[in-house]
């Protein structure tokens, strides 16, 4: 009987004291001020409510009474939630390379955490030409918490980082940011495959802080940093379109057939493999290429697709396939499937005709 009323007791108590920590003054509230980790962690914040509790005695060297909370059973705010999820578990997950700020809030009283986010291994491709260092755009994007889409009708690629926009043109150097115009430092190139952009739009659209000593670049963005490996330049293969001609004078000529009402722009390097039409309206210009290399449509091409089956077919046919299913899928997936094929294929857009035809129509 004894025993039962000291049990009856000790819940009557523990019952009491629940109640009364809920009737308390939110004091103050207490976590880490910063955290950094690597992209893809998880953990949980170290949050602990103190509330003041003049009415309980305490060991003199902790008067208040404390009590850890978690993340979800708070009132909290996320800076830059395209680096940060908040699990149903109330754990909290790095999803890029950057720096956010969780704001905690209990009652009347607001703490923060910079929360920073790191890459461990670095991003292979990046690659250096006429003195501009490009980057593997979809997988640096990726890195960031963002996406990449190609929007084939426009000839764009859009990226999307959190509230940042940037639309880069798979050809020429006028781009722009959240509808702003932005110059490129060098137009898109594609190597191997694989589509690059200058590693500016880093610096110009995400404030990014780039350290370059040749072979790898340090992408600093907050307290989060990522490096990716440089190439030196290689020798033109067979991937890549054929070799420049010597500049001459450019010149325009009127186009014909289906181009009719269109100018066809002469002098330019590429002449003999790309042809390049123009149309101005007024302060809108228009600009189509035409691939005119040597290419032997008819030669066939073995393949395996996905799921292991192997396919045969002509050069022509997987460039009418690649057309229509453009942007549908990565490069780095049709490079892996094609190779040499795709490569062929898409290395045109890696031709500055936009250049080309500024620099006619200034003279």
């Amino acid at each position: 009987m004894k025993k039962l009323s000291l049990l009856v007791m000790f819940f009557m108590l523990l019952f009491s004291s629940n109640v009364f920590a809920e009737d308390l003054t939110v004091k103050d509230v207490e976590l880490d001020p910063a955290i950094t980790a690597s992209v893809g962690d998880k953990f949980n914040l170290n949050i602990y409510v103190i509330y003041d509790d003049e009415f309980t005695l305490h060991d003199a060297n902790d008067p208040y009474y404390k009590r850890p909370v978690g993340l979800t059973k708070t009132d909290y705010t996320i800076s830059d939630p395209h680096l940060l999820q908040v699990l149903s578990n109330g754990m909290v997950k790095i999803l890029g390379v950057g720096s956010s700020k969780i704001t905690v809030k209990v009652e009347n009283i607001e703490k923060s955490v910079i929360i920073s986010g790191s890459l461990d291994s670095p991003i292979d491709g990046g690659y250096l030409k006429n003195g501009v260092t490009l980057v593997p755009m979809k997988e640096v994007v990726q890195a960031l918490g963002g996406s990449v889409n190609y929007l084939a009708q426009q000839g764009l690629f859009e990226i999307k980082v959190g509230s940042t926009q940037v639309s880069l043109p798979k050809s020429g150097t006028k781009a722009s940011l959240n509808g702003n115009s932005l110059t490129l430092k060098s137009p898109l190139l594609v190597e191997n495959g694989v589509t690059l952009m200058p590693a500016s739009v880093l610096s110009d659209a995400f404030g990014a802080g780039l350290k370059n000593n040749g072979e790898t670049m340090q992408v600093s963005i907050g307290q989060g940093k990522m490096n990716i490996q440089i190439e030196k330049p290689k020798k033109q293969n067979s991937t890549t379109v054929t070799k420049p001609t010597k500049k001459g004078k450019l010149y325009a000529v009127p186009a014909t057939g289906d181009m009719k009402g269109w100018s066809i722009l002469k002098g330019h390097p590429y002449e003999k493999s790309v042809i390049v039409y123009f149309k101005v309206d007024g302060s809108i210009v228009q600009i189509h290429t035409k691939d005119i290399s040597k290419v032997d449509l008819n030669k066939k091409v073995k393949w395996t697709d996905l799921n292991g089956k192997k396919h045969t077919n002509t050069v022509k046919e997987l460039y009418l396939f690649f057309g229509k299913t453009s942007g549908l899928y990565s490069s780095e997936l049709l490079y892996k499937m094609f190779g040499e094929t795709y490569a062929n294929w898409i290395a045109i857009g890696s031709i500055n005709a936009e250049q080309y035809v500024d620099q006619y129509l200034q003279k």
